[in-house]
């Protein structure tokens, strides 16, 4: 943020730019967080408007990569993996297992890019901020 400094020696203000951080400051006060992608309940099927999640593959903490299978998803007409398109680390989980009539696209897991970021994401909701990247689509299951 701009302050005003004596820059000169001559007693005459003059408008300074201040450089630093926000990064830190900010993830301090809770308004930012790190790198991360929120994935929203995929649609594995072409009619399917909500799921439910039926048990998570990958724990918090886990490194995951494109095409690895982290849940079993219940769709319409029946119970599918969700493969991720994006590789990443398991920061949260936003739906429980267990939970039905989620519709498609609720924010459902946090990935962020290092491993020690995963803690950041404790109190993460899905109002709390708004997405670093755009959801990730998920990939049919074969």
């Amino acid at each position: 943020s701009p302050v005003l400094a004596d820059l000169s020696g001559s007693g005459m203000l003059r408008l300074a730019s201040k450089r630093a951080s926000l990064a830190t400051p900010r993830l301090a006060r809770g308004l930012a967080y790190p790198p991360h992608t929120v994935l929203g309940m995929p649609a594995l099927s072409p009619t399917m408007t909500e799921g439910g999640v039926e048990k998570y593959l990958v724990k918090v903490g886990d490194a995951i990569a494109a095409g690895d299978r982290i849940a079993e998803v219940s769709t319409d007409k029946a119970t599918v993996d969700f493969d991720v398109v994006d590789d990443g680390i398991v920061a949260k989980f936003l739906i429980p297992e267990g939970t039905q009539d989620v519709a498609v696209g609720t924010p459902m897991i946090v990935l962020c890019d290092e491993p020690e970021d995963v803690a950041a994401f404790a109190d993460f909701t899905a109002g709390a901020a708004a997405p670093a990247e755009a959801p990730a689509a998920a990939a049919p299951a074969p």
